[in-house]
C-alpha cells in the first residue's frame, strides 16, 4: 500500500491526499513534519513533505505525485485527455505553484505566525500576485471548474493555494483577490461543499492549534 508522509496542516499534503482520495486509492498516513534528520531525508531529500512511498521508492515534490497517481493509476484521470488538454493543465498547475502559492508563501510569517514581513518583501510580492492572478483570468476556464467540466489536479492546487493567498493579499495589501479572479468563488464554493475536502478541513483545523504552538 502507498504511504503518505506529511501532516495536515500542509495545504501541499492535502492536495496530494484529495487526489488519493478522489481517485478511490488506498493508501495509509504517516505524519512526518519537514526536516533535515537523516532518516526523513533518506525519503525526502530536501526533508519537505509531502513525500509518497511506493513499492518501487519514495517520490517528493507535489507535481510529481500527482502525475505518478495518474501514471499509476489511470481511472479518474486528475490530467486528462489528449497531450495538449494535458499540457494545459500542466501549465496551470505551475502558474498556480509559481505566481500565487509560491509568492504568498514568502508573507506568511507576517500573517500567520506573528513575525514581521520586511517592506522589500511585500513590495516584490504583489507584482508576481497580479502575474497569478492575470494568468488563472487567462488560462482558467471556471465552466464550473478550472478545466471545464469535471475537477482536475489543477482545481486541487488551486483550493490549497488560492485560501491561503488570499488571506496574505487582505492583510498585506488590502486586495480581495477572489474579485479579481472570475469565478473563484463559486468554484472554491463547489470544491469545498465535496465531502472528501469536508473531512481533510476538518482534519486540518483539529491538528492547526497544535501545529501553530509547535511553531511558537
Amino acid at each position: 500500500m502507498l504511504k503518505l508522509h506529511g501532516f495536515a496542516v500542509s495545504n501541499y499534503f492535502n492536495m496530494v491526499r484529495i487526489a488519493l482520495e478522489t481517485k478511490g486509492i488506498p493508501y495509509e498516513v504517516v505524519q512526518r513534519f519537514p526536516s533535515q534528520d537523516e532518516d526523513w531525508l533518506s525519503l525526502s531529500p530536501i526533508g519537505k513533505v509531502p513525500c509518497l512511498e511506493t513499492p518501487e521508492g519514495t517520490l517528493a515534490e507535489t507535481i510529481v505525485i500527482l502525475e505518478y497517481l495518474d501514471d499509476s493509476f489511470p481511472d479518474k484521470p486528475l490530467i486528462p485527455g489528449t497531450p495538449f488538454e494535458k499540457g494545459l493543465t500542466r501549465q496551470l498547475m505551475q502558474m498556480i505553484k509559481l505566481y500565487i502559492e509560491l509568492p504568498a508563501r514568502r508573507l506568511y510569517p507576517g500573517v500567520f505566525f506573528g513575525g514581521k514581513n520586511s517592506d522589500a518583501v511585500v513590495e516584490e510580492v504583489k507584482p508576481v500576485l497580479e502575474k497569478g492572478v492575470r494568468a488563472l483570468n487567462v488560462l482558467g476556464r471556471f465552466d464550473p471548474y478550472l478545466m471545464g467540466a469535471e475537477p482536475t489536479a489543477a482545481d486541487f492546487m488551486l483550493m490549497y493555494s488560492l485560501d491561503l493567498a488570499t488571506a496574505v493579499a487582505r492583510k498585506t495589501y488590502d486586495w480581495d483577490m477572489l474579485a479579481d479572479i472570475k469565478g473563484s468563488k463559486a468554484l472554491l464554493d463547489r470544491l469545498n461543499e465535496d465531502p472528501i475536502a469536508a473531512r481533510i478541513a476538518e482534519e486540518k483545523q483539529a491538528q492547526m492549534a497544535a501545529f501553530l504552538s509547535m511553531r511558537g
